[in-house]
């Protein structure tokens, strides 16, 4: 073993030697890989655990085939926030360093294929309310096509993240291509003759620091720009991050309502996240069942004409209106 590996290495080994489900020893040995330094001198040891990781992978595929094919824990994300959104790409276009940006996610990133082996999600802050991103391995690795289909599928939107130091445009065609082969569809592409699922769908070019990454953003503009919205960022330096949430933002086709007892000042501490085009009696029902039938009125701040002006049931909510319901 080399002698100049770091202290965080055998804590993170100790960690791993502890742990006795596969789930654990996976998660156990990709922190334990993250710590290990890259120089010639632990080229044989980095080798060594990702053989090892690569055979704890199948184990727990061979579990999951043993219980019938069903999800599992291991691959079960459970829904958080006001969205959930599935990361989407091939190896090392940034993925995982995109989660980390955003969310307070540690994923192992590494410039190794399949440094993500299960779903990790991690949840990115924005304004007053929270958004759940999930990275998964990567698209065309078939030991995991199953389950990364089937959170895709579950997901709110899909982040196609493109590595812009390779040609992007061809990573793109190939990602929908291969979202196609699992009856997933974009909005963007949707047809009449479709039957599968339709995702909305938000590309992300990273690495955009990199020489050529302007050049190879503008083709890939000029082939899906007006298919697709999308926007360069670049992990490395931080660009383009703040561009990046609010884009989730207007993905995830939600907006915020705040409640406002009646006499009594607004509660502008948690929102409520509905979908675009709510209106007053779905919000009503979101709040409580009983206020649908009870409700005599409601009052709005903030897109109506003036402050709080009276409107019908059917009034449609936008982001950021204060309603107020009157029994």
């Amino acid at each position: 073993m080399p002698a100049n590996l770091p202290p965080e290495y055998k804590a993170a080994e100790k960690k791993f030697k502890a742990a006795s489900t596969v789930a654990e020893k996976i998660a156990a040995l990709e922190d334990l890989i993250s710590t290990v330094p890259k120089h010639k001198g632990t080229d044989h040891l980095r080798a060594d655990l990702r053989r090892r990781l690569s055979q704890l992978n199948k184990e727990a595929l061979d579990q999951r085939k043993r219980k019938g094919g069903g999800r599992d824990s291991l691959y079960n994300v459970s829904r958080e926030g006001a969205a959930q959104m599935a990361l989407v790409g091939f190896a090392n276009a940034g993925k995982s360093s995109i989660l980390a940006s955003l969310t307070k996610a540690t994923p192992v990133i590494a410039d190794y294929p399949l440094s993500t082996l299960l779903p990790l999600p991690g949840m990115m802050p924005y304004e007053d309310i929270q958004f759940q991103l999930v990275d998964l391995p990567p698209i065309a690795n078939e030991t995991t096509d199953g389950w990364v289909s089937g959170i895709i599928r579950i997901a709110d939107g899909v982040l196609v993240i493109l590595d812009l130091a390779e040609d992007a445009v061809v990573q793109l065609e190939l990602i929908l291509d291969q979202l196609g082969k699992w009856n997933i569809s974009t909005q963007a592409e949707k047809t009449a003759e479709f039957r599968g699922v339709t995702k909305r769908a938000l590309v992300v070019a990273n690495k955009k620091d990199l020489p050529g990454a302007e050049e190879n953003f503008e083709r890939l503009k000029e082939g899906f720009g007006t298919v697709f919205p999308m926007v360069a960022v670049s992990c490395l330096r931080k660009e383009g991050l703040e561009d990046l949430k609010q884009e989730i933002f207007r993905l995830s086709g939600v907006i915020r309502v705040y409640s406002k007892p009646p006499g009594k000042p607004p509660d502008l501490s948690m929102p409520f996240t509905v979908p675009a085009g709510c209106t007053v009696t779905e919000l009503a029902e979101k709040i409580h069942k009983e206020f649908v039938t009870q409700m005599k009125f409601a009052r709005i701040w903030g897109s109506a004409k003036f402050e709080g002006m009276k409107v019908e049931r059917n009034y449609v909510l936008k982001d950021r209106d204060i309603v107020e319901i009157n029994a």
